[in-house]
């Protein structure tokens, strides 16, 4: 497993993380009703795309395969750049298109001034597991920078808080507060709310009854692998926590936490919640970058209870 010790991302960086990332991907595919591109972005003008976060690069990949941008960049007309704080899970270079690049870059720091404002959509997703509270506001503003003016913003979200499983039983909710505690360890938001954002668009969508089979029949092993995953990380940092302790009452401390996080895994990887039904809320934000129209700047993201008021551009 490799190690991401000290950073914000609460995740492992290996070829199985990869695999879980992969299938989270097809998953939340579904969830969005088989749309890479929110409806309310015209995808057939997108020219440049940048994926902030891009972990494997699936959702970039198969954005630059659609067949509008495949032709597109045949002509030379396109590119698709994917960003991310580390290399380990990007795909092989020599299998990548030449319109399609992928590009080491903390989202803490400001981008290259080459790739500011340079991107007609910028697609963000789950996030919040990376992003300490104290940096949202610059990482917001980091990653708007890339966009061209009237450039759009899709940015996807889960809540690990608001996670809920049908009976809940005691495996289920060790999950959800293990999960919500090693968020808050690490700094991130400990839950993500909506009101962090100015929106134009705003869609929450939910696994509890949503049509597609392949969510209703997917839903508990999204969660679940993502809190074995957690849940593994958790121990591993905490066993190397425990060498370092000398007082035998943080000791005797660590080592009952270290049980109880055992049994939990144990639990989870016994499949011991096999008829809880989890389910969970993805919300999906659209917005608009401002342009200037007859000397008037709007904000970069205009209230959507101000919308009516927003020049046409925003509707």
């Amino acid at each position: 497993m490799t190690s991401n010790v000290g950073e914000a991302y609460m995740l492992p960086r290996d070829a199985t993380e990869s695999q879980r990332l992969d299938a989270q991907h097809e998953y939340m595919r579904q969830m969005s009703y088989g749309h890479l591109i929110h409806p309310s972005v015209p995808a057939h003008q997108l020219k440049a795309v940048a994926d902030v976060a891009t972990g494997t690069g699936l959702w970039l990949r198969q954005v630059a395969e659609r067949p509008v941008n495949a032709q597109a960049s045949s002509r030379g007309g396109s590119k698709f750049v994917g960003f991310d704080i580390s290399p380990q899970q990007f795909p092989p270079t020599d299998s990548l298109p030449s319109h399609l690049s992928f590009v080491v870059h903390d989202f803490c720091e400001p981008f290259p001034i080459d790739y500011q404002q340079e991107f007609d959509l910028v697609n963000v997703r789950l996030v919040s597991y990376a992003i300490r509270a104290k940096d949202l506001e610059k990482v917001v503003r980091h990653i708007i920078s890339l966009l061209r003016p009237g450039g759009y913003l899709q940015w996807q979200e889960t809540d690990a808080s608001e996670s809920w499983a049908q009976p809940e039983t005691s495996t289920a909710t060790s999950c959800v507060n293990y999960v919500i505690a090693e968020k808050i360890h690490r700094g991130l938001l400990p839950s993500w709310s909506d009101d962090l954002m100015r929106l134009v668009h705003l869609e929450t969508v939910s696994t509890f009854e949503h049509p597609s089979p392949a969510v209703q029949a997917g839903k508990r092993a999204a969660v679940m692998s993502a809190a074995t995953a957690l849940l593994k990380a958790r121990i591993s940092r905490q066993t190397t926590e425990l060498e370092s302790l000398s007082s035998l009452n943080d000791k005797t401390v660590q080592l009952k936490e270290l049980e109880s996080l055992n049994e939990t895994l144990a639990a989870v990887e016994r499949s011991n919640d096999t008829n809880s039904s989890w389910d969970f809320d993805v919300t999906w934000i659209v917005a608009r970058k401002a342009i200037i129209l007859n000397n008037i700047t709007m904000g970069w993201m205009t209230a959507k209870k101000n919308a009516s008021q927003a020049p046409e551009i925003y509707r």
